[in-house]
């Protein structure tokens, strides 16, 4: 026991020296009383902020002590609707699953309004980067990690919690325009969830996306599109000590390729790179064929297009140089999106906060999100930082402050809309 709090199993909280910032644990006993209102913890104003940071804490504990790697979200996806049905709200679940290999469809609840306002949502991703088992959660000095043998999950579990409080909140008291909460599922093995969810389930006029490392107050104004190269070289095998000049060599060719190609940041808004490699049988054999996976990825159209170019005529003259057959497949898997500082999602993320005193940090981002997904099919988009740090790795990590930060936020989007007007 924790100050009150029965600790999960696999969690481990630190001793507290004197002066620490372990938050204090507890659980929650009726309706929580409203903090005065004023500077909140974490150096933020309180906007109605109903949950104490002991009681997020307690909440995302939870969550991240179910694994739900991507295909695997069918326990925590209960979990969540469980809280959203006992708040009150009702959960639909779409048919996605079957179309994505996902355990679960795409989540979607709505807390209705009393009228005015611009209805929103508020979405976050219900599945993990691989993960084999429960992580052992560690507490210490305000942060949660892990033992560093998994990762922790606050990406994206770091938002659901927030969310699922949110939500909790309006269902007691409602806000002025409609609250959506969209929790997506294969997120993280390319939007796969979002990709395949009807947005005309979500009644909202802008979406916020909590799935960004940087700090609170992070707004990804623009994100990249991905372009994924799949190129299959194929050569023919023949014994390389018997007759190797019979062969020709797929693996030969995809090295010349890759060593010819331009690589890394390519400039602010442009990166590329190859992932993997894959070719051969044995070391005695010529290999006959090889395949090599890679990406490019910009928020320019036209310098995406060169680069892809690029990484395809270099595919070509290595097949040439080497006589050996090549195929290349292109894939677009998110297509990126540009806001202005006047589009809505910008306006009321730009508003809420400031309610927050919290400082914008407006950016370019180089990865995807479902914003990219929702932009694309007419739902306007934009993602937040939510404060996490390493994420898809071992060495994750989140402030436990940073909860109660996402959480005033949050609050301060809905009254932000509900003060709007389109």
């Amino acid at each position: 026991m924790v100050r009150g709090l029965a600790v999960p199993p696999r969690v481990q909280v630190a001793a507290e020296p004197t002066g620490a910032a372990l938050p204090r644990v507890r659980r929650r006993r009726g309706a929580p009383a409203r903090r005065p209102r004023g500077r909140g913890r974490g150096g933020l104003r309180d906007v109605s902020a109903l949950a104490t940071v002991d009681e997020l804490l307690e909440r995302f504990l939870e969550l991240v002590a179910v694994p739900s790697p991507s295909g695997q979200e069918r326990a925590v996806s209960d979990l969540i609707q469980a809280r959203l049905r006992a708040a009150g709200l009702s959960v639909s679940e779409d048919k996605s699953a079957a179309v994505t290999g996902s355990a679960s469809g795409n989540l979607v609840a709505t807390a209705k309004g009393t009228g005015g306002g611009v209805p929103i949502a508020f979405s976050a991703h219900m599945d993990t980067v691989p993960i084999d088992r429960p992580p052992t959660v560690i507490v210490e000095n305000g942060v949660v990690h892990t033992d560093g043998e998994t990762v922790l999950g606050a990406d994206d579990k770091a938002a659901v919690t927030v969310l699922l409080q949110v939500a909790e909140d309006l269902a007691a008291d409602p806000p002025a325009g409609d609250v959506s909460f969209v929790i997506s599922a294969g997120e993280e093995v390319g939007l796969k969830g979002a990709a395949a969810l009807d947005v005309a389930s979500v009644p909202a006029e802008a979406c916020f996306v909590f799935d960004s490392e940087g700090p609170v107050g992070t707004v990804v104004m623009s994100a990249p599109t991905l372009r994924r190269l799949t190129v299959e070289f194929r050569g023919r095998s023949a014994h390389a000590g018997i007759e190797p000049e019979n062969g020709r060599s797929a693996v030969v060719a995809a090295a010349r390729a890759v060593a010819a190609m331009r690589l890394g940041r390519l400039d602010e808004q442009t990166t590329a790179n190859v992932g993997l490699i894959e070719g051969g049988s044995a070391g005695n054999v010529v290999p006959e064929r090889c395949v090599v996976t890679a990406e490019a990825r910009s928020r320019d159209e036209a310098g995406l297009v060169a680069q892809v170019g690029h990484m395809v005529e270099v595919c070509n003259v290595a097949a040439a140089e080497t006589g050996v057959d090549v195929t290349v497949t292109i894939d677009e898997d998110f297509r990126g999106y540009v806001h202005s500082d006047e589009s809505l999602p910008v306006r009321l993320a730009l508003a809420g906060l400031a309610a927050c005193d919290v400082e914008p940090h407006p950016i370019g981002g180089g990865g995807g999100s479902d914003a990219n997904v929702f932009n694309l099919r007419g739902l306007p988009a934009v993602t937040l930082g939510v404060g996490f740090e390493d994420v898809h790795s071992s060495q994750e990590r989140i402030a436990v402050a940073r909860l109660a930060d996402v959480y005033r936020v949050a609050h301060a989007l809905v009254r932000a809309a509900g003060a709007a007007v389109l």
